[in-house]
């Protein structure tokens, strides 16, 4: 019964909500809004939550997480969305420099993670392209407000555990340090900062029907979706509603919002896709 209650209290406060959706932005979201004239009302609790809002006709936007091919929410009869891809959730896969692998697959990715997958891979010349005879060092690098373990478990281990060994909560002096002196590491990281002292791993998906063509974690293949580690953040919009917010959707196109998106580890829009989009809503 409290459990009810609670759901009824979060429903009916999102309600009187103009933005909602994903809690990762909350305080990027509500504390910029504030700055601009006649602000709208902004509670981001969750996706799903969010989600219910909008379809049920509370709420005039939404920013969701949407996995490949899950479904846009439904509008109420007579209303209807506009969806603008803002930012993606990425997970990037550094290795030492001197390994000269070309690149990896999600597979290989749980093999070397992951506490139960069909293939285990503990050294890398155990990989069916590995040249380097070294054990391997998994590392989760996963700062404060980063989305990277949940989508890396959702998207690469399938649900299951890391395997003993794969070290974690790391503070990033020590991750850079093994980067630098140990030339079997492998470290997953929401992005790699400028300097780091590591290389890039092009990922493929590889599964039956997906692309086999390895890419790396730069913004284009990113937001075309190329890129596999990725989870994409919309905003969905009432048509009804986007005049109304007007200055909102802009600033959410920003650059200043997508800097606070790169702060909170996701990858936002290209400058001149947001451009346009820009130049789309001032018509």
């Amino acid at each position: 019964m409290r459990n009810l209650i609670t759901f009824f209290l979060i429903t009916a406060r999102l309600a009187a909500a103009d933005i909602v959706g994903t809690d990762i932005i909350n305080s990027l979201v509500t504390s910029g809004i504030k700055t601009l004239p006649n602000p709208p009302t902004a509670e981001l609790t969750g996706t799903l939550p969010g989600r219910r809002a909008l379809c049920a006709g509370t709420a005039s936007a939404a920013f969701l997480f949407l996995k490949d091919g899950e479904a846009d929410p439904v509008a109420p009869t007579g209303v209807f969305f506009n969806r603008y891809l803002i930012a993606n959730a990425t997970v990037v896969v550094v290795v030492h420099k001197q390994n000269s692998l070309s690149q990896l697959k999600l597979s290989e990715l749980k093999g070397l993670f992951a506490k139960e997958s069909r293939e285990v891979y503990l050294n890398w010349g155990d990989l069916s392209n590995g040249t380097l005879s070294e054990m391997a060092a998994p590392i989760v690098y996963a700062p404060p407000g980063a989305f990277t373990d949940e989508l890396f478990k959702g998207l690469v281990l399938e649900g299951n555990d890391y395997r003993a060994g794969v070290r974690q909560r790391l503070e990033w002096a020590t991750v850079s340090e093994n980067l630098t002196a140990r030339f079997g590491v492998v470290a997953i990281m929401p992005s790699m900062p400028a300097g780091t002292p590591g290389r890039l791993m092009p990922i493929a998906d590889g599964r039956p029907g997906r692309s086999q063509v390895a890419y790396p974690p730069n913004e284009v293949n990113i937001y075309n979706g190329d890129y596999p580690l990725r989870l994409p953040l919309y905003l969905y919009v009432r048509t009804d509603r986007e005049k109304a917010l007007h200055d909102t959707l802009v600033w959410f196109l920003s650059d200043t919002f997508a800097q606070g998106l790169q702060a909170q580890g996701l990858s936002p829009a290209p400058k001149a896709i947001r451009g346009r989009l820009t130049q789309r809503l001032d018509r």
